[in-house]
């Protein structure tokens, strides 16, 4: 008899938001990002589900963040990860903040930057970066990771 194992499988990475020009001390939900013209305009809906829509998250308990940092702040900075979710083709829920990236964003050049975990609630969530204390360019990245099976 085969035997079976429980792996940590990864999905596709997702662009969760793409290149966005941050202000610092704007964040989601503020009327700066709820206007057409916004940064949360940027944000790609990670579909957790299989019913015919994106799919790009198919069923992931967790995603894993990088924040890619294309152009560094004046001065070091401080990034949050805000979210939103809601069930298939529902309501949004507010902007929540989430949690804070665990290293300063460098002013000394553009840098990849492990921004943490973010555990799937929502068939549907999107994420957000806010700079907190100085303006940087960045782009984050979500890797969609389950527990799976193998033989």
């Amino acid at each position: 008899m085969a035997e079976k194992e429980v792996l940590n499988k990864a999905r596709s990475r997702a662009t969760a938001q793409s290149a966005s020009s941050l202000t610092a001390g704007e964040y989601p939900g503020d009327s700066v990002y709820d206007s057409p013209s916004s940064l949360t305009a940027n944000c790609t809906t990670l579909d957790n589900t299989y019913d015919g829509g994106t799919e790009n998250a198919q069923g992931a308990d967790y995603l894993v963040l990088e924040l890619d940092v294309t152009s560094a702040p004046a001065t070091d900075a401080v990034a949050h990860i805000y979210w939103r979710g809601r069930k298939a083709s529902g309501s949004w829920t507010k902007w929540k903040y989430s949690h804070t990236v665990a290293d300063t964003i460098l002013d000394d050049g553009a840098d990849l930057y492990d921004a943490g975990l973010f555990e799937l609630m929502y068939d549907e969530t999107q994420l957000a970066v806010a700079a907190v204390d100085d303006d940087f360019t960045s782009v984050l990245y979500a890797t969609p990771k389950l527990m799976a099976i193998q033989e």
